[in-house]
C-alpha cells in the first residue's frame, strides 16, 4: 500500500529536521544541524526549556564539540583530576589524561565540573530566534511518501525529512517506534548536591570513594562563574524503600 504524498510546506525539501524535546541533547542535535545547513524546528511541551539535574562531569571531546558550536569555554567549567580511593583514604588510581587526545582538542585535561543549567543556558544563547516552539506536547508521527508528519495536542503539525526524538526516558518517539519500554529500580539510591568553595581540598582535585556496599564523592564546578563543588553519595536500595527521617 502506497503511503500518502507529503503536502506542501516551507523549508527546502530534504534538509528539514523536526526535534522533539527541548532538553540538553535536543539543543545539542539541533546546533548541529543548523551548522551544517539544515532548516530545523524543536519542539517543547513546557513553556520554556530547561536544563534538569546537578551538576555534570563534561570530557574533552564534548567540550570540543560545544566550542565547534561556538560557545567560549573559558571559565566554562572547572578541570578536575580524579583519584579513585578505598574507604581508608587510600589511593587505588589517579585517572590519566590521554595527552593525545589533549593535543589534538587543544583542552587541558579531561573531565571539566559544571552545572547542567549554566551549560545549557549557553547552548540555549545559540539558537536562532523561531527554531524553538514551546507549548507542543507530542501526540504522534505519521510516515507519509516522502516526509514525516508530527503532530501535537495543541491540534498543529509540522512536515520534516528527519524526526529526531529526545523527548527524555519516556519518549513517546521511541515508544511509537519501538513499543513500550516501562521503567525500572536499579537498585541504589542517590543523594547529591552542590556547595560553594571549600578552601582546604587541593584545585583540580575529584575524589571517588567506595567499599562493597557505598560511595562518597565529590568534585570541583564552576557555577555563574564561581567556583563550588558537587558531591553525592550512593547506596543500595529497592522499590519503595522508605527514605530515613535523617539523611
Amino acid at each position: 500500500m502506497s503511503r500518502t504524498p507529503c503536502p506542501h510546506s516551507s523549508g527546502a525539501p530534504g534538509k528539514r529536521v523536526i526535534i522533539i524535546g527541548g532538553g540538553p541533547g535536543s539543543i545539542s542535535t539541533g546546533l548541529a544541524f543548523l551548522a551544517r545547513g539544515f532548516d530545523v524546528r524543536i519542539f517543547e511541551r513546557q513553556p520554556e526549556c530547561k536544563a534538569i539535574g546537578g551538576a555534570v562531569l563534561l570530557s574533552a571531546p564534548v567540550l570540543a564539540i560545544l566550542r565547534s558550536y561556538g560557545i567560549d569555554l573559558d571559565n566554562f567549567g572547572s578541570k578536575t583530576v580524579t583519584y579513585f580511593k578505598n574507604k581508608a583514604g587510600a589511593t587505588r588510581v589517579k585517572l590519566p589524561f590521554n595527552a593525545n587526545v589533549n593535543k589534538k582538542m587543544g583542552i587541558d585535561g579531561w573531565h571539566y565540573g559544571m552545572l547542567r543549567s549554566n551549560a545549557f543556558k549557553k547552548m540555549l544563547h545559540l539558537v536562532p530566534e523561531g527554531v524553538i516552539k514551546t507549548g507542543h506536547e507530542f501526540v504522534e508521527y505519521v510516515e507519509l511518501q516522502d516526509c514525516i508528519e508530527a503532530k501535537f495536542a495543541n491540534g498543529e503539525s509540522v512536515v520534516g525529512d528527519i524526526l529526531v526524538g529526545a523527548d527524555g526516558i519516556r519518549s513517546g518517539v521511541s515508544q511509537q517506534a519501538f513499543g513500550p519500554a516501562p521503567l525500572f529500580h536499579t537498585g541504589i539510591r542517590l543523594y547529591l548536591a552542590w556547595c560553594e568553595f571549600i578552601p582546604n581540598i587541593p584545585p583540580e582535585y575529584g575524589f571517588l570513594s567506595h567499599d562493597w556496599q557505598y560511595q562518597a564523592s565529590f568534585f570541583p564546578m564552576i557555577h555563574d562563574g564561581k567556583p563550588g563543588f558537587e558531591w553525592w553519595v550512593v547506596e543500595p536500595s529497592w522499590e519503595n524503600k522508605p527514605v530515613p527521617s535523617d539523611v
